[in-house]
């Protein structure tokens, strides 16, 4: 969730925001498990002889490396996979669980200050948004599916600079991945908000414990954290608090706020 970075960290010296969408507006964590589940029972319809553990050990290799290949083909690469991930898309809506607070802290500072959406995310996201308020609320929506770009290419950020109008140094980008939201942020010079990890999402039914326990393991890794950084919010409720306030001011994040 989104909350202090540092007690008095605020908006004031931003002139817009980007911000993620899994992990800060919405938990990804159901449609990973949702896939991860009707994936192996699909695969177990065509092979019955594919145990748990052998595709919890092809869980693994794919999480720990998802992006250069050292994981070879796995079973999360196979077309059963691929029928999985349709199923997911289709029920997307129905998947997506906000984080407590979030979209209407994410409202609250898009009359604030112009705020953008930036993320990687299939373009059934966009219906989300749409109705939960979001498109219409922020000054602009770009999913790595519809521009064509994705994160960690820094060039997703660059679509959304220019549509601002603002310097890389103005724009504060909201994310909760090291590899997705920092690397990119500081290689275009944009300063960065980390969202710590929230467990508070309800796993969708059928998912098998040990699914659930091996992939929470995984998860952990793929969001701690990046070491040394100073600006970190971690309840999403709290991200309006952040926001420019012309009646008052600078507007420090307080313990009741981030509480």
């Amino acid at each position: 969730m989104l909350s202090k970075a540092r007690e008095s960290l605020t908006m004031t010296e931003y002139g817009a925001i980007a911000l993620d969408v899994g992990g800060v507006i919405y938990y990804d964590e159901p449609f990973e498990l949702a896939w991860l589940q009707a994936t192996y029972d699909l695969l177990r319809s065509d092979d019955p002889a594919i145990t748990r553990s052998v595709f919890i050990e092809h869980v693994e290799r794919f999480y720990r490396s998802p992006d250069d290949g050292a994981a070879g083909r796995t079973l999360l690469h196979s077309p059963a996979a691929a029928r999985a991930w349709a199923q997911i898309r289709r029920a997307w809506h129905e998947l997506a669980q906000e984080m407590p607070g979030a979209v209407r802290a994410a409202v609250t500072l898009a009359r604030e200050v112009p705020t953008v959406i930036v993320a990687n995310q299939p373009p059934e996201c966009a219906r989300v948004l749409d109705a939960w308020g979001l498109t219409e609320a922020c000054a602009g929506v770009f999913l790595d599916s519809l521009v064509g770009v994705a994160k960690p290419d820094p060039a997703l950020l660059g679509i959304a600079l220019e549509h601002l109008g603002v310097a890389p140094a103005d724009l504060l980008v909201v994310g909760n991945r090291h590899d997705h939201d920092v690397l990119p942020a500081r290689a275009l010079g944009c300063p960065v908000a980390f969202v710590r990890a929230d467990p508070g999402y309800r796993p969708p039914s059928g998912v098998h414990p040990d699914l659930i326990r091996a992939y929470t393991s995984l998860r952990a890794v793929r969001t701690a954290p990046p070491a040394g950084d100073d600006e970190r919010v971690s309840v999403v409720a709290t991200l309006a608090a952040l926001a420019r306030s012309s009646a008052t001011g600078l507007r420090p994040v307080t313990r009741a706020e981030s509480s």
